[in-house]
């Protein structure tokens, strides 16, 4: 098993505005960009890592504001920025087009990487040296991708309001494991070490400060109502933890596929070999976007 210091010691970085970006690049094959959740950093995928990485090129960044990127606290984290932060990485890595496989708060920055670029109209358009980099098809895990959806916690809806910097200051270590535990499944218990790694990475360069400035993008995303008129500017697959409380209330998007697995809301470290079965069935299959899908659910 991976060791998250030897993990967080072959971190990559590219400065984008300013800000260190850290990053993990390896393998070979198609590009997988895999993009993690809220409270979490790219080591989230450390157990798919080993299952993916001799298929494919796995790029897996820090969001700012989580890991061991940077985390400033005098910012406006909106997910347009995020979005964008991903693009010049992309090209910063001479990447023209990639799968993407987002959880939870990665979905939300999905939804907008993906709706604010226009695919391209042909295979020729894809393979040009000047055109930007262009998502082939995405997988969400439990995503959060309605600002009215209940599956916001209650703790997650008061750190995201206006008393949230006074209420990080109360978390501890312990107040986080229940929490966790809360969104884990029954099969695989929340272990000590989990708890560990998730909270010195959550913790690092002052992160529990800046965790309230960016769960405030629940209030940039789409009314659940909204989500039923959502067209897919490419091919969606979402998969939900049959245990997941986020899961329960997820928006119904016509003409995506549904897959569900008998975990919590982290199917990446509690079911990691049957979530890969499930990734490498759909994206083998998935095909390029079509221009006139592109999205018409607009972003804020």
């Amino acid at each position: 098993m991976l060791n998250p210091n030897l993990w967080r010691g072959q971190q990559q970085a590219f400065d984008w505005q300013g800000h260190r970006i850290s990053y993990q690049d390896q393998g070979d094959g198609p590009v997988l960009l895999l993009l993690h959740g809220l409270p979490g950093s790219n080591w989230d995928w450390h157990l798919l890592w080993t299952m993916l990485c001799g298929q494919f090129r796995l790029i897996a960044p820090d969001f700012l504001g989580c890991g061991d990127s940077d985390k400033p606290l005098a910012y406006d984290y909106r997910l347009a920025d995020q979005a964008d932060m991903l693009q010049a990485l992309l090209s910063e890595l001479n990447i023209s087009g990639y799968h993407i496989i987002a959880h939870d708060y990665g979905a939300a920055v999905a939804w907008q990487l993906t709706s604010q670029s226009v695919p391209p109209a042909s295979a020729a358009d894809q393979s040009s040296p000047h055109s930007s980099p262009v998502a082939l098809s995405m997988s969400w895990l439990a995503p959060r991708i309605a600002g009215d959806h209940d599956g916001f916690l209650w703790r997650e809806r008061w750190l995201s309001g206006p008393s949230g910097q006074l209420l990080q200051g109360l978390m501890t270590a312990g107040l986080f494991g229940r929490y966790l535990e809360k969104l884990t499944g029954p099969y695989v218990p929340l272990s000590r070490q989990r708890l560990q790694d998730s909270w010195e990475l959550l913790c690092a360069h002052q992160g529990l400060q800046v965790l309230p400035l960016l769960l405030n993008y629940r209030y940039e995303l789409p009314q659940r109502r909204e989500w039923r008129h959502y067209q897919p500017p490419l091919p969606l697959q979402i998969i939900r933890g049959s245990f997941d409380p986020v899961s329960r209330s997820l928006p119904q998007i016509p003409g995506v596929q549904y897959t569900d697995i008998a975990c919590g809301h982290f199917p990446q470290l509690e079911d990691a070999e049957q979530l890969a079965d499930v990734l490498l069935g759909f994206h083998s299959l998935a095909q390029p976007p079509c221009a006139a899908l592109f999205s018409n659910l607009k972003t804020r």
